[in-house]
């Protein structure tokens, strides 16, 4: 089954049962891996200075087929804000179109700059609508929107004082040991699910992000991430792919459920 991986806002997560502990019992462990991600990526203090980025970005896959049909999502020109979650995606679906993404508004513009098309109401009321078994392009524009901010504000986000996160045991991937941070996401942020666990490599690169997507029968979705570039000071993983994982903890590498390739971003 396919994935409908949006979740907010959404009913609080019990943490002792998540096994997370909260900012104040963070061990040096935990601390050091954090601020080893975000040295890694340029740095908290890098990432204050920054309001929006851009993006040259494309996305594929069997998700948009299933969901979509006939989608097009190649080519696209991305903004966004990096402390509000907003992303306005020119070429959506045409080359006159934009989509615009907030969290509790979606709207299609043509080239003129008026709405062709939009949707008003909770992020709790269009993530809900992401069940269904076919998207339109509204509800495809959301979903392109939240995981695109996502991307991005990764891991700087984790550093805000409403996000709980706690090191767990490493994982040993073929070749390599990664460190893993489970982390608690607020009810403000639109994200794939409350609860996610994130892998570091030994340089502090992102690498994988696992959670459960709840609208579809709590399926186990693996993102993982490669091809590092740092782009206006801000380390950017410039391919993404999402898997489905299997009853042994492995994601299945086909077929992927979409794949992300940024061709090019700036901050400022």
């Amino acid at each position: 089954m396919l994935l409908e991986p949006c979740e907010a806002p959404r009913t609080s997560v019990s943490k002792r049962a998540a096994g997370f502990r909260g900012p104040k019992q963070y061990g040096d462990a935990t601390l050091s891996l954090l601020e080893s991600a975000l040295r890694a990526s340029g740095g908290a203090s890098r990432w204050r200075q920054i309001s929006r980025f851009t993006l040259h970005v494309s996305f594929t896959g069997a998700l948009l087929t299933a969901k979509c049909g006939t989608a097009q999502l190649k080519e696209l020109a991305v903004e966004g804000n990096t402390r509000i979650q907003t992303v306005d995606i020119t070429g959506f679906g045409g080359a006159d179109l934009r989509a615009l993404y907030r969290p509790d508004w979606v709207a299609l513009e043509g080239p003129d700059g008026e709405p062709i098309v939009q949707r008003r109401a909770t992020a709790g009321e269009i993530c809900g609508s992401l069940r269904s078994a076919t998207w339109d392009q509204l509800q495809l524009a959301y979903y392109c929107g939240y995981l695109l901010w996502n991307y991005v504000a990764l891991p700087f986000i984790l550093a805000d004082p409403d996000f709980q996160s706690s090191e767990l045991p490493q994982s040993l991937e073929p070749g390599e040991s990664l460190r893993r941070l489970g982390v608690v996401f607020p009810l403000r942020v639109v994200t794939h699910a409350t609860a996610q666990t994130l892998y570091f490599d030994i340089r502090g690169h992102l690498r994988r992000l696992d959670y459960s997507a709840e609208h579809s029968a709590r399926t186990q979705i693996a993102q993982m991430f490669s091809a590092h570039q740092r782009f206006s000071g801000i380390l950017v993983p410039t391919l993404s792919r999402l898997l489905t994982v299997g009853a042994d903890g492995v994601p299945l590498a086909k077929p992927p459920l979409l794949d992300v390739e940024i061709f090019d971003a700036e901050f400022e």
